[in-house]
């Protein structure tokens, strides 16, 4: 299937396929969690990320987690929600003034917990499911279940990680030359 995206998404028919998928979303959960450590506190909810707070972009990936998810089972079932890019664009903008001042603490216990759900739910999706439809609103395009999941759970996450490492990251770059103290 042709997408704009232009992802390597990998088939996930086997058990290691699908703990190499599961292991690649803890990674860029945790990669997310560390970056938020890294703000302090006082800085919570403050604009950072293209005006959104720290919490604001949380709050954001932890209810899309759970609209994502619900979108794919109803995928699986057959039903297509086609959601407008507008439509979500100002589902997004709402959110992040509804979550700007969101309690990260809850939000980070939430994303954790949501993280066992969603390994479950890859374990035990059926492999005759993987090639149902679901709509992806931000693109206009259709994807597989077995895309979509790894949009939704991966992809997202990392568009999203990116954001926050192009504000928060910290390099370390060691001295040029023969700097003696």
């Amino acid at each position: 299937m042709e997408t704009k995206l232009n992802r390597d998404y990998r088939y996930l028919d086997g058990e290691a396929e699908r703990l190499a998928l599961i292991e690649d979303i803890k990674q860029v959960r945790r990669e997310v969690l560390k970056l938020a450590d890294l703000v302090p506190k006082d800085k919570h909810y403050e604009p950072r990320y293209h005006g959104w707070s720290l919490a604001a972009m949380l709050g954001h990936l932890q209810l899309m987690d759970n609209l994502r998810m619900w979108a794919i089972e109803l995928g699986i079932l057959g039903i297509r929600v086609p959601i407008s890019p507008y439509l979500l664009n100002s589902f997004n903008d709402t959110m992040a003034g509804i979550y700007r001042k969101r309690v990260v603490e809850t939000t980070l216990r939430g994303i954790q917990k949501k993280e066992r759900i969603i390994e479950d739910f890859i374990m035990r999706v059926p492999v005759d499911k993987f090639t149902k439809l679901v709509y992806e609103p931000a693109q206009e395009i259709d994807l597989t279940v077995e895309q979509a999941m790894q949009e939704s759970f991966l992809y997202h996450w990392r568009e999203h990680l990116e954001t926050m490492r192009n504000v928060d990251d910290m390099h370390y770059e060691p001295p040029t030359g023969n700097s003696v103290v």
